[in-house]
């Protein structure tokens, strides 16, 4: 039997190592916890100092701004309106435009027998026009008129005659193209002698008479039965918001007013006979607030292109709904207000111009206002103002000189830390 030896045990040579690495350095593994716990002292100390000595400034420029305290509304308007009949067709001829002022007895309407007649007078309307036009110019020479001026002019007429096809807007087509066909007369009296006009003008006058022989019978005036602003269209309401409702509305009461069914307004026109018009609107009991009795602002129609001066005639509020009834009282006129009815409008109560301030950046000093301003990283305060609070700023009064109050392009401070006057901030 062979003799076997036992089985060798294999001894452990990795026994643990009290050295602690760390790269290419060696440390005792007992100075581990000692380490660790200055490495967080060091950082703790770094960030504390940062802390405490880093402060970043954050400032925005004082921007100069204008804006309205506004509301919006929903109103009617009422106004003294007289209906006149007009009759319907091809043969109607409009003397006035809409918001044109009329005088009581004024032609605002020819009516002809025929479309002949209509064409007639069209003609003779032409020739009486260039007549006078003539008779202006006939003593004009080329000693007086450079040709290349009129010239340039008929060039800049054209053009805008152009620009307002292209704009949709005509309401000035028939003023330009009467210009336009002045200057060309003018041009070509550059060429001619006095003799010529004269000529041209007694030809033009038989022509007339001739016409005038021809019309004679065929037309028939509709005048004005008072004075005021004329208007081609009518909506019914002309006889249901009259200014006898004005002192004793309501909102219930316009409401039922705006729903009466309006009268028949085929072949009419009318004339505003006063020049004082209201605008009854429905408020809210907050945006009643901002108004007061007898002051005065303006309404902004988005059909219309000007503002209108109103005054608030009267401000009557509902015990029954969260809302008001507000009546505005206004005398200016135009094409665009003639002929509106129920509009929606903007009631602009005052309107601020001046240097718009975050209120993060406000602060309280001997309890006035003011801000601080940074320059060449010193920090300084300056009063202001305020003219009017939104939500999150102020509008404030605007200095020409920036010693103690803020000024455009101002740096103003709106974050920092312990921010003082006279401060250096880094």
């Amino acid at each position: 039997m062979a003799f076997k030896r036992p089985p060798q045990r294999r001894s452990n040579s990795r026994k643990k190592s009290n050295v602690w690495q760390i790269g290419r350095l060696k440390l005792n593994r007992s100075l581990r916890i000692p380490i660790i716990a200055f490495g967080l002292i060091i950082i703790y100390s770094v960030v504390s100092f940062v802390v405490n000595h880093y402060n970043p400034v954050k400032t925005i420029p004082a921007a100069q701004v204008s804006m309205d305290d506004s509301f919006s509304t929903t109103g009617y308007f009422i106004r003294q309106e007289k209906v006149i009949d007009i009759a319907e067709g091809d043969t109607v001829e409009y003397n006035y435009s809409d918001g044109d002022k009329v005088s009581e007895g004024t032609a605002l309407v020819t009516e002809y027998a025929n479309e002949d007649a209509l064409t007639i007078s069209r003609e003779l309307k032409n020739i009486e026009e260039n007549i006078a036009q003539l008779e202006t110019l006939r003593n004009v020479t080329s000693t007086t008129t450079n040709s290349s001026q009129i010239n340039q002019k008929i060039i800049d007429q054209m053009n805008a005659i152009c620009e307002e096809v292209e704009s949709g807007s005509l309401s000035r087509i028939t003023s330009l193209a009467s210009e336009l066909r002045q200057l060309a007369l003018k041009s070509g009296s550059l060429s001619n002698d006095r003799e010529d006009i004269d000529v041209e003008i007694a030809s033009l006058k038989t022509q007339a008479a001739d016409l005038e022989e021809r019309l004679s019978g065929s037309t028939t005036d509709i005048t004005s039965p008072c004075s005021g602003y004329f208007c081609e269209s009518v909506d019914g309401y002309e006889d249901i918001f009259t200014p006898d409702v004005v002192d004793d509305l309501t909102l219930s009461r316009l409401n039922e007013l705006s729903d009466e069914k309006p009268a028949k307004t085929s072949g009419k026109g009318k004339v505003v006979s006063s020049y004082v018009w209201y605008f009854a609107a429905k408020v809210s009991d907050t945006d009643a607030k901002h108004l007061t009795q007898g002051n005065t602002v303006k309404i902004r129609f988005s059909q219309a292109s000007q503002d209108v001066q109103a005054t608030v005639s009267s401000i009557r509020d509902d015990a029954d709904t969260d809302d008001t009834l507000v009546i505005f009282r206004s005398q200016d006129m135009n094409e665009d207000l003639i002929s509106m009815r129920k509009q929606v409008a903007t009631v602009v109560v005052a309107s601020y111009s001046g240097l718009k301030v975050p209120k993060s950046a406000v602060r309280m000093e001997d309890d006035k206002m003011g801000v601080y301003v940074l320059s060449n990283s010193v920090a300084s305060y300056k009063n202001i103002e305020p003219l009017f609070e939104g939500d999150s700023y102020y509008i404030v009064e605007q200095n020409v000189t920036g010693n103690d109050s803020l000024v455009i392009n101002d740096d103003i401070i709106v974050e920092a830390k312990d921010v003082n006057d006279k401060k250096v901030m880094k």
